[in-house]
């Protein structure tokens, strides 16, 4: 093993040293091709072993850095990279920022929890300042540090599990962006590099100019250009990019950070009808450079000094793992949120941002904190980001094994009501009304006293209550979801969620408490869709052979005069289910 080891290490050195005496150029693509080749080989590893993509990229970093391999030489512009993917990152986060999304996820609610989420854990940190052995200007940016979570980490895990429009949904990412905000403020007051009052005016006079041209070109430039430039993709993004470095110059200019800058242009054009064509067009490069900043992280793990601060370590990855959670719980708990939402809300946002590394590199900068300072902060960044995919992978299971400790906050009234119940007894459920399962509501409001609806829209629930539809906000795998369901008597079970587990979960207890009744679910692919009806469903849905046997039934023969009154039938039929949901 150890002849094995050593030759691995001197072909390794070799194959640096090969690089190193290529020019400079040269080196750079090498660099990069190592990185996304090896990055391909990890990422494929996870996804075999279905496990999140970001732990696989930190891996990357760690093995390619100087930790191990030290393989890549040209750190700084890796750096550089990361810190353009920062750009990035936060460019698509004030995207994020419409008035729309602010007012779904409850602005009043969610500014109170937000600032006292942000102003506890702030507190907490400076009342340990002895403890943790800091100055009182360490400690104000460790609170800060620790307070924020990652809105470019949760947004991508909540969407790949289309949960963004769930209600803990909304709640994170309403969170997120007001921590957003404040972090922009945070960076504004450390970069003025004093805290007093003259600079600090100053500073926020600079934001004030970088803003107030923001709302100049957004209101009279912005819409007229990207108006004439959707005529065409390739000018559109350029015009995106155009926008982004604008105002990662302007900051420069002014003297405050880039990452303020980006922040700034995404808002600009978050309100834009073209917000999502941007989002579409700027995506693929975002991850590309996001790939390199977690690639990045990872080469940054030298581990400097951080066993002489392993307090701090400790401290920063309780605070992320437990502190924060539980004071974003007990907030969200107050505001008169279910226990259930409160929990899935809280455990998303334990871990430390992007800003966190912004605002550490600040530190060191100004020469507030050392290296090691400095590398136990990346460290603990990197691990509570890494574990943060499992954490909302498995976060169901983590709640039901939490359930008996958060009753103990059931003093605390809950006013998030969204369920409408009736009388009768309910002998046909149907779980999701949206999209496949609005078509069926047509059908099924026949019978609608018998009917009782499931959903994690709550849009959705609120339309169905207000037309008096028996339904239920929640996940349907939820132990309290179950608690409220007399599935003794149903009928008839129809599930429109594509998740494989959520839907074998589902058949399986509909099996064992209403063997009689008849199931009908949905398959993503065919494999699953075979299983199911392996596992006893009636009858298993797969949308996509479905669209495609209805595409075949209307050119059926070459009768392509069909379309038309396809597309008028078609038409009315969503007419008809928009009328019904929304």
């Amino acid at each position: 093993m150890n002849w094995l080891t050593g030759n691995v290490a001197q072909a390794v050195d070799g194959f640096a040293g090969h690089i190193g005496a290529l020019p400079a150029s040269e080196v750079i693509i090498f660099d990069i091709a190592v990185i996304l080749i090896l990055s391909a080989m990890f990422a494929f590893v996870a996804r075999t072993l279905k496990q999140p993509l970001i732990p696989a990229y930190v891996l990357t970093g760690l093995v390619l850095g100087p930790l191990v391999f030290g393989v890549v030489k040209g750190m700084d512009l890796i750096n550089a990279f990361s810190e353009i993917g920062i750009a990035f990152l936060l460019f698509t986060a004030g995207l994020e920022i419409s008035f729309h999304k602010i007012r779904e996820a409850n602005l009043k609610k969610i500014a109170l929890i937000g600032i006292l989420q942000v102003g506890i854990i702030f507190g907490i940190s400076l009342l340990c300042v002895n403890f943790l052995g800091l100055t009182s200007l360490q400690a104000a940016y460790v609170g800060i540090i620790l307070a924020f979570s990652s809105t470019m980490v949760d947004v991508k895990l909540l969407a790949d599990r289309n949960e963004l429009v769930t209600l803990h949904g909304r709640l994170i990412l309403g969170i997120l962006l007001l921590q957003d905000l404040i972090a922009i403020i945070a960076i504004v007051i450390f970069t003025s590099g004093s805290f007093a009052v003259a600079p600090l005016v100053i500073a926020f006079m600079k934001l004030g100019l970088i803003l107030l041209v923001a709302v100049l070109l957004q209101k009279f430039v912005l819409n007229r250009l990207f108006n004439f430039a959707a005529q065409s993709n390739e000018f559109m993004f350029l015009c995106a990019l155009a926008v982004l470095f604008f105002f990662i110059v302007m900051a420069y200019l002014a003297e405050v950070s880039i990452v303020i800058g980006a922040f700034i242009a995404g808002v600009s054009l978050a309100n834009s009808p073209f917000k999502l064509e941007l989002e579409s067009r700027i995506s693929p490069l975002r991850d590309f450079f996001a790939i390199l900043f977690f690639v990045a992280l990872g080469m940054q793990l030298v581990f400097v000094g951080v066993g002489s601060r392993l307090v701090l370590l400790s401290a920063l990855l309780v605070g992320a793992f437990f502190v924060k959670p539980i004071v974003t719980l007990i907030l969200l708990r107050i505001t008169g949120y279910q226990p259930r939402t409160s929990f899935l809300t809280a455990v998303s946002i334990a871990q430390l941002s992007e800003f966190s590394l912004i605002i550490g590199g600040i530190g060191l900068t100004a020469g507030v904190f050392d290296a090691s300072f400095f590398s136990t902060i990346v460290l603990a960044t990197i691990i509570t980001m890494s574990v943060t995919p499992y954490l909302i992978k498995y976060k169901s299971g983590l709640y039901t094994f939490f359930r008996y400790p958060i009753k103990s906050l059931g003093f605390l009234p809950i006013r998030e009501v969204l369920e409408y119940k009736s009388k009768t007894d309910k002998e046909i459920l149907l779980v999701g009304s949206h999209r496949m399962g609005g078509a069926l509501m047509e059908e099924l409001l026949s019978k609608q006293d018998k009917l009782l609806v499931i959903d994690y829209n709550p849009e959705i629930i609120g339309v169905l209550m207000a037309k008096k539809i028996a339904c239920v906000y929640g996940d349907v795998c939820s132990p309290e979801m179950l608690d409220k369901i007399d599935m003794t008597k149903l009928k008839l079970v129809i599930s429109t969620i594509p998740d494989y587990e959520q839907t074998m979960f589902l058949l399986k207890k509909v099996k064992k408490l209403a063997p009689k009744a008849k199931i009908i679910v949905t398959g993503g692919r065919i494999s699953e869709t075979l299983k199911l009806y392996e596992a006893g469903a009636d009858y298993v849905v797969t949308p996509k052979i479905l669209a495609g046997r209805e595409l075949a039934g209307i050119i059926h023969r070459g009768n392509f005069g069909n379309l038309k009154l396809a597309k008028k039938k078609h038409l009315e039929h969503l007419k008809g289910i928009h009328r019904l949901l929304y």
